[in-house]
């Protein structure tokens, strides 16, 4: 098992955790490793296991009719990975989910999963909890990736998110934000020189 102490956090905030239970989710969890540019999950599979990233960055993307990638986040330490519909409905991904560095996950399976649902309150605290904040999340941003100019997404991914610029290569950052790299250059320079 990979040593990560927020994880241990992660799962030491539940409240009425018992030692025993904390071992039962620990032990429902394995260490997985994969090589830059390896996928997690590949669009027309059923993912089978969800992922807590401990060392990494993720893209999470479809692929446009265009053939062009469309970003829809990215995911670094202490963020989730895997296609929750597809994990709890059995059913195909309708995305892609790739590493953009090395990285190493603790990954639960399906059957690990229900498993630990049925048994521990603790667990399914967790597991809402999670849920509940992502839901949340995306509707905060929801609304500003509607109404925001490309230009305006960037100096907001720059201020909220400066690990993507740090992080992810330039074309990755130009499918997330909808443009293309050569749009994205300009505005990087545009932004330069207003400084």
């Amino acid at each position: 098992m990979i040593e990560s102490q927020s994880f241990l956090n992660f799962i030491r905030s539940a409240p009425g955790m018992t030692v025993q239970e904390e071992e039962e989710i620990l032990d429902s969890f394995k260490a997985v490793a994969l090589k830059s540019k390896e996928y997690f999950l590949r669009e027309g599979e059923i993912c089978k296991q969800i992922g807590y990233v401990v060392k990494g960055c993720f893209s999470y993307f479809q692929l446009l009719d265009s053939g062009r990638k469309s970003i829809l986040e990215f995911a670094f330490e202490d963020w989730w990975v895997g296609d929750l519909p597809s994990f709890l409905n059995k059913k195909p991904s309708g995305a892609f989910f790739q590493a953009l560095e090395d990285a190493e996950l603790l990954c639960i399976s399906r059957n690990a999963f229900e498993r630990m649902m049925a048994a521990s309150a603790a667990f399914r605290y967790l597991f809402h909890l999670k849920t509940q904040t992502a839901y949340l999340k995306s509707l905060e941003r929801s609304p500003k990736d509607k109404a925001e100019s490309a230009e305006e997404k960037y100096l907001r991914m720059l201020k909220d998110y400066p690990q993507i610029i740090q992080r992810v290569p330039h074309y990755d950052v130009a499918a997330y934000l909808g443009i293309t790299p050569e749009s994205l250059s300009r505005i990087r320079k545009k932004i330069a020189k207003a400084r």
